[in-house]
């Protein structure tokens, strides 16, 4: 029975051929697809390639989606930091005066540093309860049968993703406070007190 005659199941067939040694596998799907033209030039050929062409093409999809969570992510990282340090930088600028007071009265520059780092931590705390928990919340509860689908063995509440986010996060805060918290204690008593 000539393939066109052939019901919609038994339409497609695989052909599966392995190279000698020395071949190399990705020069054959061309051979192959001449060969069979010669035969039978009605006869479509499709998905020529080698297995892991075939595994490629079928993950370009799935391939795409992490590219762009990946640059979601990184864009997030980046606001999230920037956000922090404007937030540090903007509320030392207000304190510069109540820093230069301190300094004045006798608070030396380890203990303004202390007390901005303190303030940058707290931030960083609520942010991470709050953020931790709402991810949590919605990944967990609302989203999870849906990423099951979409991620092959991940699960949406693994405890690895939440510390190594919140690892990540603590650095960025770190560093985002350390730059405001090491100007708080270069300010000049004297500037500061003829403004008050």
């Amino acid at each position: 029975m000539p393939l066109l005659g052939a019901s919609p199941a038994t339409q497609f067939c695989t052909v599966v051929v392995r190279p000698r040694a020395g071949q190399h596998a990705e020069t054959l799907g061309p051979v192959l697809t001449k060969a069979v033209t010669q035969l039978d030039s009605d006869v479509p050929i499709y998905f020529p390639g080698t297995p892991a062409q075939f595994h490629d093409q079928n993950l370009s999809g799935n391939r795409i989606v992490v590219s762009l969570f990946a640059i979601f992510g990184g864009v997030a990282f980046v606001l999230s930091a920037v956000g922090l340090y404007g937030v540090m930088s903007f509320s030392v600028t207000q304190r510069t005066q109540e820093f230069g007071i301190r300094m004045a009265l006798g608070a030396d520059a380890r203990r303004i540093f202390r007390m901005v780092m303190t303030q940058g931590a707290w931030q960083l705390v609520i942010g991470l309860v709050l953020g931790g928990g709402a991810a949590a919340l919605l990944l967990g509860v609302l989203v999870a049968a849906a990423l099951r689908n979409i991620l092959f063995k991940v699960n949406a509440l693994d405890p690895s993703i939440y510390l190594a986010v919140a690892a990540l996060l603590t650095i960025v805060a770190a560093l985002s406070c350390f730059i405001p918290a090491r100007r708080a204690t270069r300010v000049d008593p004297v500037t500061a007190l003829r403004y008050e």
